[in-house]
């Protein structure tokens, strides 16, 4: 069984789309490389879980999971944010995870926008693998 983060990193990097502007080689898991914060290698994509915990039980077993994802872009414009955060949007809707939260802001450290959205989906527990 793949960690949501994995499935969401491996939603993201396949999609053609998403991928004309974004390398998947710039999509990170958990954290991003010092060598990597460079604005010139921008735009980059962070994804990391946020909480993950069992629910919807069953004779004491849990049936599924909810699990809340943050992903961060930085772009180096206002431009790039707006074209491609959409696509990564549309492409966790069509994953079954809801947006719930955002920020946008400036990061300091990299003189890079970032947004950061948060998203949230329920997921199966696949039985066989406990």
């Amino acid at each position: 069984m793949m960690l949501p983060i994995q499935e969401v990193e491996m939603i993201l990097s396949e999609n053609e789309v998403l991928s004309s502007f974004v390398d998947p080689g710039r999509i990170f898991l958990v954290f991003v490389p010092e060598a990597d914060q460079d604005t010139e290698k921008a735009p980059m994509i962070r994804i990391n879980e946020l909480e993950s915990h069992r629910k919807d039980y069953a004779d004491d077993a849990a049936l599924t999971f909810e699990v809340d994802i943050q992903i961060d872009l930085w772009t180096k414009t206002l431009k790039e944010a707006h074209q491609i955060q959409p696509i990564i949007d549309d492409l966790m809707a069509k994953n079954d995870f809801q947006q719930y939260a955002s920020a946008f802001d400036r990061d300091p450290d990299i003189a890079l926008y970032r947004y950061a959205r948060r998203y949230r989906a329920t997921k199966m527990i696949d039985i066989q693998q406990i």
